[in-house]
């Protein structure tokens, strides 16, 4: 898996909008580290201070502000805000559908190659961990657990475990779209 293959990959489709839904807008950025073991989601485990999602485990992001210029600009400044990540250190690769997290979040989750190693710089209001996992290891069958109910938007819940992380709910489904999308990867349903 290399940076032009998720590029075409994600350039191939037109990403999905959920239209009509009331709810907050929100972005994300998904990075990517390209190392000699692979390529490696970079993950952020939030603040337990935080009032929305608080310990759970994210890709850098958040509400999108009117100042921000839309959602791309919102998820380059929270990652600069949430772990030190400026945003000329990021090449955007493409956009993946969004999703519906929490109560009332609509999120645009955007991918982006950045440099490996980077030197982070955590704010400890927003973020506990910065971590990566590569993302060849989720493709493992054994990683994904699907939840016995369904989410508050009917969609499953699915969760990764890997490396003492449980990466679940918004986060889960948007690792599991850009797997199917750019390694061939199916959820069996359990």
């Amino acid at each position: 898996m290399n940076v032009d293959r998720i590029s075409a990959a994600l350039q191939s489709r037109s990403p999905r909008d959920l239209l009509g839904i009331s709810y907050r807008p929100a972005a994300v950025l998904m990075p990517i580290q390209f190392g000699p073991e692979g390529a490696r989601f970079v993950l952020t485990q939030r603040a337990q201070g935080l009032s929305y999602h608080r310990g759970q485990v994210a890709f850098p992001g958040g509400r999108i502000d009117p100042a921000d210029g839309g959602p791309l600009a919102a998820a380059l400044r929270e990652s600069q805000e949430e772990i030190g990540l400026d945003p000329a250190d990021v090449r955007v690769l493409g956009r993946l559908d969004q999703v519906p997290a929490a109560a009332d979040f609509v999120v645009t989750p955007f991918v982006g190659a950045i440099p490996a190693p980077y030197r982070f710089r955590l704010n400890p209001n927003e973020t506990e961990a910065v971590f990566t996992v590569p993302i060849a290891a989720l493709l493992e069958p054994e990683r994904l657990k699907i939840a016995d109910r369904l989410s508050a938007h009917g969609q499953p819940i699915y969760h990764f475990y890997i490396d003492g992380w449980d990466i679940w709910g918004a986060t889960a489904r948007m690792i599991a779209q850009f797997l199917e999308l750019v390694c061939g990867y199916r959820v069996a349903p359990q």
